[in-house]
């Protein structure tokens, strides 16, 4: 019998202690950075912390377990690497408390490695790149074939973490230059741009009468369940909870724009109205 997705959260663990240890030496780096840095808000922590748990949750829990056989638990873990562990990584601003809390010596060149690396993260490069790792990945012959190779297999995972990084970076604010940051509708068209590969992909599978993996034939049908059923499912995790979790995201990153754009207004007119008032007495009321 297939279990359900949510039984996979707490079922078929398998423990990885490399990745155990990596995530261990991020999360102690981190809270060190925040020892070194007052104020630091707890908020960003716990995001940052919460991020590297969605990533063990991904890859050790019954969703990595039965990542070969199920196609919709596939996805699953595909939005937890490429939108919900990044999202919450990237929430944690650890950029910003690299530059902040990083030894006293290195943080000007911290700072300027970050700037060089900025140029690159444009938000059309970053977009560009995230659609070209979700398209090309699931094309079936790539797709068939990490399913059969573990080497290929966990160098995906590693991409699709990169991939959902880029393309959260423009919007979550992750450069500390503010000067390549997007206003309220550059955001707007930002997500809609994002989402249009992992919806048209969601939307074949949901369609597709046909089984477009033929990898997962065997393992669904030795756990009862249709493969072409659980393509459908598959398609519908894609479409719809991966179209929930960018718009719910890049709704409150819009709002926070706007916001921000809002007050950068209101303190430019009272310190031009200061400036007339202090250039002309006479014309205060």
């Amino acid at each position: 019998m297939a279990p359900s997705l949510p039984m996979l959260l707490w079922h078929n663990w398998q423990p990885a202690w490399p990745l155990d240890g990596m995530a261990l030496v991020a999360a102690g780096a981190y809270l060190a950075g925040t020892a070194r840095t007052p104020r630091w808000p707890w908020r960003r922590t716990a995001a940052f912390l919460a991020g590297l748990v969605a990533v063990l949750v991904a890859l050790q829990s019954g969703i990595g377990a039965y990542d070969d056989r199920l196609l919709s638990d596939h996805m699953v873990q595909h939005l937890l690497l490429l939108e919900l562990a990044p999202l919450l990584l990237l929430a944690g601003r650890p950029v910003t408390l690299a530059v902040r809390g990083g030894p006293r010596g290195s943080r000007a060149a911290l700072a300027r490695r970050f700037a060089a690396l900025s140029a690159l993260m444009r938000p059309a490069v970053c977009l560009g790149l995230f659609a070209l790792v979700v398209l090309a990945t699931h094309i079936p012959a790539v797709y068939d074939a990490t399913l059969t190779n573990n080497t290929l297999h966990e160098a995906e995972h590693v991409l699709y973490l990169v991939a959902g990084l880029l393309m959260w970076w423009p919007m979550l604010d992750a450069d500390p230059d503010v000067s390549h940051r997007l206003g309220g509708l550059g955001r707007l068209i930002y997500i809609n741009a994002a989402m249009l590969p992992m919806t048209l992909i969601g939307v074949f599978l949901y369609r597709d009468p046909s089984l477009f993996y033929p990898g997962y034939a065997a393992p669904a049908r030795a756990l009862g369940v249709s493969a072409v059923a659980d393509q459908q499912q598959a398609g519908i995790i894609m479409w719809v909870l991966g179209s929930f979790v960018m718009v719910v995201a890049g709704l409150w990153q819009i709002m926070t724009a706007l916001i921000a754009e809002e007050r950068r207004m209101q303190l430019s007119e009272r310190a031009a109205t200061t400036a007339v008032l202090h250039a002309d007495p006479g014309r205060r009321p």
